[in-house]
């Protein structure tokens, strides 16, 4: 977990947009971020679950265009929406730097959406970045069968590729006296 004591207050998370809000300001993706919200569905035991950890503020960095974000942050949406304790703020990463810098994904990345939870008093209490480690795995275990596939299909063209790619490196080297 990171430690952003001092950088969320009451009054700045206030200020933060709500997901309706976030969604109307939206400019590109509105209509899918609104129609994956319609479609999800929380089960019973998960809204008990929730209703059941007390005040929760939920302040969610992300961006528009986020692949990750239309599939994610419905589900937070849905939650807060049958979950009266639960407070979602959702804003533009972009925006809010210095929060999404305490949470950099594996400490290099600026992966959204991220998902960071207070208690009532403004402790950090959790984070999830980008997306359940599991999807992750199955993304990553699908690119690298998608990789090899494209590799055997075009190693013809891409060696020669790489051939004439290296041969122009070369050409543009620098010349020392």
């Amino acid at each position: 977990m990171s430690n952003t004591s001092g950088i969320m207050t009451r009054e700045r998370f206030a200020g933060c947009t709500t997901f309706d809000e976030y969604v109307s300001r939206m400019k590109v993706n509105k209509d899918t971020m609104l129609q994956y919200t319609a479609e999800v569905e929380v089960s019973p035991e998960d809204v008990e679950w929730w209703r059941n950890q007390g005040k929760l503020n939920v302040l969610t960095l992300t961006y528009d265009g986020c692949g990750d974000a239309l599939y994610n942050v419905p589900v937070m949406a849905k939650i807060a929406q049958q979950c009266p304790n639960v407070d979602l703020r959702v804003v533009q990463r972009d925006e809010n730097l210095d929060v999404m810098d305490a949470h950099l994904n594996q400490g290099l990345f600026r992966s959204v959406p991220c998902f960071i939870f207070y208690d009532e008093g403004f402790n950090e209490i959790a984070n999830l970045k980008e997306r359940a480690a599991s999807m992750t795995q199955v993304i990553e275990q699908e690119m690298l069968r998608v990789r090899r596939r494209v590799r055997e299909e075009n190693k013809v063209p891409w060696r020669a590729e790489l051939a004439r790619e290296l041969r122009n490196v070369v050409a543009t080297r620098k010349k020392y006296p």
